[in-house]
């Protein structure tokens, strides 16, 4: 198990793409997150003073698409009572992941963990899911349709299901495995969770039709494309998670960070040298020369650059007040020009100097994003009329409050320059 380190990325890798996190952090190391039907997943019941590790690599050696290969195998404790123990087992085939070593090279990064997108998510939608009863989670991505059924707060069964299969019989299949697990108990609702970035090439509908056809209510959630973002990063700073990381991976991280090593000490070492020997070599006699310098050329100029600046200022202080391209009419009527149906501003604070602060309400969260999207990008437009630079350096959104009549109340802080410090 790798522990989370600070400064350390998240990338996700589904539907064929590497998807990298907003964080701006600049690590070559990263956790790699994929969906279920890149990796090897079972729930695997182990004696408590048994190998787990033993006994998930058994388990997933009998479900591997590549039985010659050697498996890497990483377990997480789901649960365990005075006879057993639960755990998550899971692994990546190396012989699968061609192309995303190949999306990895590219973005230069190596990766210190693996983990299943489908956990991200499922810790970001925990509350709203709730943690009473035995549930059917669906998660509908790109790559497959992910199953979880959880009995109380803790999961029964975890599979990936291809898009194109009868999603009820694995449902069925699922809820199988889940009494084989912890005995069997009515299933009270099925949770279908999906994104607003994809729709499945059978349509919306189809997956709804079908898990439908239980005796069950069927309730939607909508997350936000990014959100598994979060949620991976809070496993990763956890001890005891999942890691499917694959054994020459492994390897190649521990060189990688040997040769890092090696090539900050080298690069340390002449440098402390080479200062070491301008010191004692050239610092006597350049010192001498360039204050001699440096002290004609600052009387020389002095005077020129004190008549510069102050025309300078001038000018700077007549295009302030002449340029009405940021006035807050200006501002007021780009903004409105970019509002997605269904927003409403109720108040308006603008400062010249700083940027404006607006509050609203949204008929859903989707469109308070999508207006903080749009402002993210506008541009200021110049005198031949051609687009120029970003108008707002920095869009904040605040935290949405929802209200009792369904619409989402937001604050946007929109800053002409970005603050000090970020």
């Amino acid at each position: 198990m790798c522990a989370m380190v600070k400064g350390l990325r998240v990338a996700v890798f589904e539907g064929g793409q590497l998807r990298l996190d907003a964080s701006g952090v600049k690590s070559r190391e990263a956790v790699l997150a994929l969906p279920l039907s890149r990796l090897l997943v079972k729930l695997v019941r182990v004696p408590v003073d048994g190998d787990a590790h033993a006994a998930a690599l058994a388990a997933l050696s009998e479900i591997t698409p590549f039985p010659d290969e050697p498996l890497t195998v990483g377990i997480e404790k789901v649960c365990e009572d005075e006879m057993h123990q639960v755990v998550l087992a899971s692994a990546l085939p190396e012989s699968s992941v061609d192309d995303i070593a190949s999306a990895l090279d590219e973005e230069k990064l190596s990766i210190v963990r693996v983990d299943a997108l489908v956990l991200g998510e499922l810790r970001g939608v925990w509350a709203d899911i709730g943690v009473s009863g035995r549930k059917v989670v669906v998660f509908r991505t790109p790559d497959c349709l992910s199953l979880v059924v959880l009995q109380g707060d803790r999961p029964a069964s975890i599979r990936a299901v291809p898009s194109k299969a009868e999603l009820k019989r694995e449902v069925m299949l699922s809820l199988l495995e889940a009494e084989d697990f912890c005995g069997a108990a009515n299933l009270d609702e099925i949770v279908l969770v999906d994104r607003g970035d994809f729709i499945s090439d059978d349509g919306e509908d189809s997956v709804e039709a079908q898990l439908s056809s239980f005796d069950v209510p069927v309730r939607k959630l909508k997350i936000h494309p990014d959100a598994c973002f979060a949620g991976i990063a809070e496993r990763s700073a956890e001890e005891g998670t999942l890691n499917a990381l694959p054994g020459s991976w492994h390897d190649e991280l521990v060189e990688t960070r040997f040769k890092a090593k090696i090539v900050r000490y080298f690069a340390a070492s002449c440098a402390v040298w080479f200062l070491v020997m301008a010191v004692l070599l050239g610092v006597p006699v350049v010192y001498g020369y360039m204050t001699d310098h440096q002290k004609d050329l600052c009387t020389r100029h002095a005077r020129n650059y004190r008549a510069v600046s102050e025309k300078r200022a001038k000018v700077k202080l007549v295009q302030k007040y002449s340029d009405h391209s940021l006035g807050a009419l200006e501002i007021m009527k780009a903004i409105s020009d970019r509002l997605p149906s269904g927003v409403i501003l109720s108040s308006w604070d603008f400062k010249r100097e700083e940027g404006v602060r607006i509050r609203g309400e949204s008929d859903d969260s989707s469109s308070a994003y999508q207006l903080k999207d749009e402002l993210s990008e506008m541009v200021g437009v110049d005198e031949s009329g051609e687009e120029g630079a970003k108008i707002f350096e920095a869009v904040r959104l605040g935290a949405l409050n929802k209200q009792k009549d369904g619409k989402q109340k937001f604050d946007l802080e929109c800053l002409f320059t970005m603050p000090e410090g970020e």
